[in-house]
């Protein structure tokens, strides 16, 4: 049976963060339908060794993660109307798209959750960069997402934890793809900080990052 979460805890907000990041949901035909998704072999290791088991603790229900070859994505789908009801009226999440995603208050009034939700919706949908500056490797980590007010919010966090960033408009309307908003941590120090502040937990970005710091 499912169990809905009575107070904030950082898995909540962890797992508030995952959604952020790759989840959706919505009712169809009164039926509600939670979907959460990663990459069908990057993600993989994170969903089985994280995902699964915080899911069963926050709201004792076991998953059953799948591969989706078609879409090229790993991951699971619930049908659950009161899951789906939890999230929408509740954590006041919304249905269907999320351009209009709003973070809930208590996240953003606690520094505990704060961090936990910015490692959640990094550790879906950021990534690390090592680009080549003047001939060195120059590291940056982002988070890419489609809701304007979001990034603005993500950014405001970051700052308020002593962490530098940047935020910039990537338009993509030319080929008739929605705008995407990317907030960008720069640079070995601020990189640094990142990791040992919001200590992300998707071992994708742990690798990348240990490989350039093995590379200095």
């Amino acid at each position: 049976m499912i169990n809905l979460p009575k107070k904030w805890t950082a898995e909540l907000a962890e797992e508030t963060g995952w959604h952020a990041g790759d989840g959706s949901m919505n009712f169809y035909k009164k039926r509600g339908l939670y979907q959460l998704r990663g990459h069908i072999k990057d993600d993989r290791k994170h969903y089985l060794e994280r995902i699964k088991p915080i899911f069963k603790k926050v709201y004792n229900i076991d998953i059953h993660l799948r591969e989706m070859p078609k879409t090229g994505v790993f991951g699971f789908q619930i049908w659950n109307n009161t899951l789906v009801s939890f999230k929408n009226k509740k954590l006041k999440l919304p249905l269907g798209k999320k351009i209009d995603y709003k973070i809930p208050t208590e996240i953003l009034n606690d520094n505990n959750l704060k961090i936990a939700f910015l490692r959640g919706i990094f550790d879906t949908d950021g990534c690390i960069y090592i680009e080549n500056k003047r001939g060195r490797p120059y590291p940056r980590a982002e988070i890419r997402i489609a809701c304007n007010k979001l990034s603005e919010k993500i950014k405001v966090m970051c700052l308020s934890l002593g962490i530098r960033t940047t935020r910039y408009v990537q338009n993509r309307d030319k080929d008739n793809w929605s705008t995407i908003y990317c907030i960008s941590i720069r640079g070995r120090e601020m990189v640094s900080r990142w990791f040992n502040i919001v200590s992300p937990k998707n071992s994708k970005h742990i690798t990348k990052w240990d490989e350039y710091l093995s590379s200095k």
